[in-house]
């Protein structure tokens, strides 16, 4: 069970560590430091008594002898100058009388004969120190008698000496030792909070933000100060943080996407189901009604032998026959249509012609009803133009045969005119109208919707599958325009549409007339390039303003995302690994923020498919790989616009070998190996990974095929080779720049 009364905190634990070692320390020093200061004051004083009491002894031999007793007090009064001396005690042995001098406070009665001993005694906080008096007697003889005199004793002298001041000096030292030590304990105590504050602080910061984090907080970044453990444990926990929240907006995304998708996919199914149940429904209705004709009166041919009803009864199995032959025509066309199939051609064809067989088709049924057939071009539409002449016929006699067949009276009319041309492209206006009985507003836009018509009866009227319309639409957006309908119950109708074509020149030859020219293909455009190599964007953008496009650079998938949404782009190329965010989840986040987002093309030196698939499933039309090819990177633009331009190798491109000087290449190779180098020495690898990308985006973009390899093979081997082995790689690489990169070369 957890001691809750042990200190939990760093601070508290690093506070204790130091000062009770150090408080320990400095009791037992001031303790020493106490008593050998005692010792050497005791000493001190026992050394005056002893001085004092021989020195005493000596010099009142001749006062105790003589019996003079002022010369005693004489004597005894000088040493009681002496500060410690308290009194002294002369004892006569002759007349036994003793003289006290001072305030002796020990009694005559307690001296016993043991105090000869030479040893200071201690009584009630004074010491004693004893000495004998002696007198020598000294025989009147000759010298060189043997023997030595012999002393006879006076008696004795005692000294008293009190300890107060000794006790003083102890109480001034054991006050001084005590202020020493609790001033270094103080200034221990103070430098101790500052370091354990150093430490504690960054830690509590670390665990507030780790807090937070796991509260959901993950913008909250850890600060990298204090020590280098803590910070480097703060630069770790950053990195998880990031991490996560990258991996959470990725998951968001993700998961987005999936509902999105998913919802998507079940709006489809359900109109799918709904649409298998109306096509079922019609054509079981349509096709059921011209096919029971023709066997019906199949058979009653067989049985008929008036000529006139035979010729009636033909008649009517041709008009059942082409009626079924038209449903399924129009089935076909709406299946390939809807599969996307629609290919079209790019033949020579002569307008009026063209117009004038078109006309031709449709006027003996406009005869038949009496009807105005009126058809006009515009003087200023090219005559010689280039195109699917086939799928442009399919729309007008989809358009005039509808308005022929619901106007009864009036007029059909049939006028074309040239609406934009840029360069060799020319955007034809086209528009049929009739004085038929009109659509109402509200069903209108339910009409490009597959087996829709506008009410029920109309089928059972003039027969038809409801497809026409959906084929139209479909192959109007194919070739570069679209499809509208105007039209007024009682007033009739007018359907027009546009479409993109090509001039033929006729002054040359036709592969010239066929060229787009490099410069304008791109023009008008604006390109949004979000790539993070200032050598990439500064290669890319040059490139693309060749082909005439307006450029914008994004240096993150943030900044991707956000120029996205504020401003206006045609086509974002997007590459794939970016700081911030990177170009996957940037491609899915551009996807959703609006239903008319830009078309993404992907650019990435990784030739990994599931790398590029990624990529793809994020929304991206195509994907381009490194190196560039600049005729494919263009004409996937053009595509992912169905632009029906395209440009061939041969048609003033080119430009990628001339944009960047070799020069500049080569310094911004050598800046990279530069960056490589010095992480690999330094044992730093937290950026390698970005650097070899770059690398192998420069490669890549300039075509040089040997030198991407090695820089692969380095990737793959690094961090499995010890630092002079990728030094060595590392120089290798360089060599090879230097013997591959000369001005003939490139």
């Amino acid at each position: 069970m957890r001691d809750n009364r042990k200190p939990a905190s760093i601070h508290a634990r690093l506070l204790l560590t130091t000062l009770i070692p150090l408080t320990l320390l400095s009791l037992v020093l001031g303790w020493y430091i106490i008593t050998s200061q005692r010792t050497v004051l005791l000493n001190n004083l026992q050394d005056t008594g002893r001085v004092a009491v021989h020195q005493m002894a000596s010099n009142a031999e001749f006062a105790l002898f003589s019996g003079n007793q002022a010369m005693l007090e004489t004597l005894g009064y000088s040493v009681l100058d002496i500060p410690s001396v308290s009194g002294i005690i002369f004892h006569n042995e002759l007349d036994k009388s003793t003289v006290r001098i001072g305030d002796v406070k020990l009694s005559t009665q307690l001296i016993s004969g043991s105090f000869d001993s030479g040893l200071p005694f201690f009584i009630d906080h004074h010491w004693y120190f004893f000495a004998p008096i002696t007198i020598n007697d000294i025989p009147i003889m000759d010298y060189d008698e043997v023997g030595q005199p012999e002393a006879e004793s006076l008696g004795w002298v005692i000294i008293e000496l009190t300890d107060k001041i000794l006790l003083q000096e102890q109480r001034e030292a054991i006050f001084g030792a005590l202020i020493v030590t609790t001033m270094s304990l103080l200034i221990a105590a103070w430098l101790s909070m500052r370091i354990g504050r150093s430490i504690s602080r960054p830690v509590e910061s670390l665990t507030e933000t780790v807090e937070l984090m796991e509260a959901g907080g993950l913008d909250s970044l850890a600060a990298e100060n204090g020590p280098m453990e803590i910070r480097k444990l703060a630069y770790g926990i950053n990195q998880l943080a990031t991490s996560v929240r990258e991996s959470n907006v990725h998951m968001q995304s993700e998961i987005a996407r999936a509902t999105v998708q998913l919802q998507i996919t079940l709006i489809e199914l359900e109109e799918a189901m709904e649409a298998q149940d109306q096509f079922l429904a019609r054509m079981s209705h349509e096709l059921r009604t011209p096919l029971t004709a023709v066997i019906g009166f199949s058979k009653l041919l067989a049985t008929e032998e008036d000529p006139a009803k035979r010729q009636e009864h033909l008649r009517i199995i041709d008009s059942s026959s082409t009626m079924l032959l038209t449903m399924i025509d129009d089935i076909l066309e709406f299946s390939k249509a809807h599969l996307g199939g629609f290919t079209l051609e790019k033949i020579n064809f002569d307008m009026d012609q063209w117009f004038t067989d078109l006309v031709a088709i449709h006027r003996p049924r406009a005869d038949e009803k009496n009807l105005s057939l009126t058809c006009n071009i515009a003087d200023d539409v090219p005559r010689q133009l280039s195109g699917d002449p086939v799928r442009l016929a399919q729309i007008f006699s989809n358009l005039v045969s509808n308005a022929i067949k619901f106007t009864d009276s009036g007029f059909v009319s049939v006028d074309i005119k040239r609406q934009t041309s840029d360069g060799d492209h020319v955007v034809l206006d086209c528009a049929v109208t009739d004085s038929g009985k009109g659509i109402a507003a509200d069903k209108i836009a339910l009409l490009f919707d597959p087996f829709a018509q506008e009410d029920t009866s109309i089928n059972r009227r003039f027969g038809g599958t409801g497809l026409g319309l959906s084929i139209c639409k479909r192959l109007a957006q194919t070739m570069g325009g679209d499809v509208k309908i105007e039209s007024e119950i009682g007033k009739g109708t007018v359907v027009s549409f546009t479409c993109r074509l090509f001039e033929v020149n006729t002054l040359s030859p036709l592969e010239d007339d066929q060229a787009v020219l490099a410069e304008q293909v791109l023009a008008g455009l604006s390109i949004l390039l979000a790539e993070d190599n200032p050598f990439n964007q500064k290669l890319i953008v040059k490139l693309l303003r060749g082909y005439g496009a307006d450029c914008l650079v994004a240096n993150n998938g943030l900044e991707a995302i956000e120029i996205a949404g504020d401003l206006h782009v045609d086509v974002v190329l997007m590459d794939i690994h970016m700081p911030v965010v990177d170009g996957v989840t940037a491609c899915e986040t551009i996807m959703q923020q609006s239903g008319e987002s830009p078309p993404i093309i992907g650019l990435t030196a990784d030739i990994t498919p599931m790398e590029q698939q990624r990529m793809l499933t994020a929304g991206a039309v195509s994907v381009q790989s490194k190196p560039v090819d600049e005729v494919s990177l263009v004409n996937s633009i053009l595509s992912s616009l169905n632009d029906m331009n395209e440009i061939s190798p041969n048609s003033g491109g080119g430009l990628l070998a001339s944009v960047i000087p070799v020069e500049e290449l080569k310094e911004a190779l050598y800046e990279n190996l530069d960056k490589l180098d010095l992480q690999l020495r330094s044992g730093e690898n937290s950026s390698q990974r970005q650097i070899i990308h770059d690398l192998m985006g420069l490669c890549g973009l300039y075509g040089m095929t040997e030198l991407r390899e090695q820089v692969l093979e380095f990737r793959a081997a690094y961090g499995a080779l010890d630092t002079e082995e990728n030094i060595k790689k590392v120089q290798r690489i360089r060599e090879h720049v230097e013997g591959y990169l000369v001005p003939d070369s490139c």
